[in-house]
C-alpha cells in the first residue's frame, strides 16, 4: 500500500501520535486540544496530497497553512526552536505509524514527505519571524515615542524660559555662548519632534485619507519652510499642473513634502530657487522638489532615505528628514526617489498613489 493511502487511513493516529510527543515537551501538558493541533490536521492532508502528485495529482500549496501555524505559536509565546521541531515530531509520527501498520515507504516517497517538511518549516518560521519582527519594531517605536515625548515637555519649558530671559536682557552678554545655548535647544527640539514623527510612521498607522488638492499641499509646504528660506534669501516656487480632487492622508503627506522642501532649502545656497512641482498621472500624484545643492557625492543617492544620514557636510542636523519622507510614501504603497544633477543640485520625486 501506498504512503499516501495508509497516512490517509491513520491521520488521526499519525495526529495522536504527534501530539503525544509534544505535549509537556514543545507545548504545555494543560494547553487545549485545539490550540495544540492548530493547523496540522490541514498541513497532514496537504502531505498526502503531496504524496499522491506522482500518481497525477496537483501538489497544493502548503505555504498559508503551515504560515498560520507559524503565526499561531507565535501568539502562544512558543520559541521558533520549538516550532522547528514540531515538524520533525510530525514526520517521525508519520514515519513511526506507516512503519506500524507493516507499510513499506520508498525512498521517492521519503524524499516527498521530507520536502513537505521541510517546506512547512521554511514557511512557519518566516511568518513567525516576520511577526515578532514587526512587534518588536512597534514596541521599539512606542518607546522611543514615550522617550520623546517626555522630553519634549521638559524642553519646551526650557525653551520658553531662554527665551524670556532672552526677551528681558537678563542673559548674559557673552553673545556666542548665548547662541549656542538657542542652537541647542532649537536643535534638540527638532531632533524630539522628528523622532515622534518617525516613531508614528513606523509603528504601522492606519492611514486616513481625506479630499485634498496638489496645490493645496504644495502650499503648506511652502509655508512650512517660509523662516529657513527668507533667511536665506531662497525663492520656493510652486508650480501644480491641474485642480484634481485627490484621497491621500494629509497629515502624512505634509509630513513627508515639508520635510523635503526644508531639507532643500537647507541645503541650497543663499540667493537660489527651490522649484517644487506637482501634477497627477495615471492615478497617482507626482511631486519633484528641485534645488540647488550642486549635486550628491558619490553613494549618497544610495543611501539618501536612510535615517540619520546627512547628504553634505556642509549643513548641521540630524539626518531623519529624508527618512520621514521615505516612511511617510511606503506607508501610502509609494514610492520615493533621487535624481543626482551633478554641479547643480537633486530632484526628489515622491509618487502617491490616489483614491477619490
Amino acid at each position: 500500500m501506498a504512503l499516501h493511502d495508509v497516512l490517509a487511513a491513520t491521520r488521526d493516529e499519525v495526529i495522536e501520535r504527534w501530539k503525544a510527543q509534544i505535549r509537556g515537551t514543545l507545548a504545555p501538558q494543560a494547553m487545549p486540544t485545539s490550540e495544540l493541533t492548530d493547523h496540522i490536521p490541514e498541513f497532514v492532508d496537504e502531505i498526502v496530497f503531496a504524496l499522491q502528485a506522482d500518481a497525477g495529482f496537483t501538489v497544493p500549496d502548503v505555504g498559508p497553512t503551515a504560515a498560520g501555524h507559524g503565526a499561531q505559536r507565535l501568539r502562544l509565546g512558543f520559541s521558533l526552536d520549538s516550532v522547528v521541531r514540531e515538524y520533525g515530531a510530525l514526520r517521525d509520527a508519520i514515519i513511526e505509524t506507516a512503519r506500524a501498520g507493516s507499510a513499506t515507504i520508498t525512498f521517492r516517497e521519503l524524499q516527498v514527505l521530507f520536502d513537505a517538511i521541510v517546506d512547512g518549516i521554511a514557511h512557519a518560521v518566516a511568518e513567525y519571524t516576520r511577526q515578532r519582527d514587526a512587534e518588536l519594531s512597534r514596541q521599539a517605536n512606542e518607546h522611543f515615542a514615550f522617550v520623546a515625548h517626555e522630553l519634549r515637555d521638559p524642553l519646551s519649558s526650557a525653551s520658553i524660559a531662554f527665551q524670556l530671559l532672552k526677551h528681558k536682557g537678563q542673559l548674559p552678554a557673552d553673545g556666542r555662548a548665548v547662541g549656542a545655548l538657542e542652537r541647542g535647544l532649537v536643535r534638540a527640539t527638532e531632533l524630539i519632534d522628528q523622532t515622534l514623527q518617525m516613531a508614528r510612521v513606523a509603528s504601522g498607522i492606519e492611514l486616513r485619507a481625506e479630499p485634498t488638492t496638489l496645490a493645496k499641499l504644495l502650499d503648506e509646504a511652502e509655508l512650512s519652510s517660509v523662516s529657513e528660506a527668507d533667511a536665506k534669501s531662497i525663492d520656493v516656487h510652486t508650480v501644480v499642473t491641474g485642480d484634481d480632487v485627490i484621497a491621500l492622508d494629509t497629515r502624512l503627506v505634509r509630513s513627508a513634502l515639508g520635510n523635503i522642501v526644508r531639507n532643500a532649502v537647507k541645503y541650497t545656497p543663499s540667493g537660489h530657487r527651490v522649484e517644487v512641482r506637482g501634477q497627477v498621472v495615471d492615478g497617482r500624484a507626482v511631486i519633484e522638489v528641485e534645488d540647488r545643492c550642486g549635486g550628491l557625492p558619490p553613494g549618497k543617492v544610495e543611501e539618501a532615505f536612510g535615517p540619520f544620514v546627512r547628504l553634505t557636510n556642509r549643513e548641521k542636523g540630524f539626518g531623519l528628514g529624508l527618512a520621514i519622507a521615505k516612511q511617510a510614501v511606503d506607508a501610502h504603497g509609494g514610492s520615493i526617489r533621487v535624481q543626482n544633477l551633478p554641479g547643480r543640485g537633486c530632484i526628489f520625486v515622491l509618487e502617491f498613489p490616489i483614491a477619490v
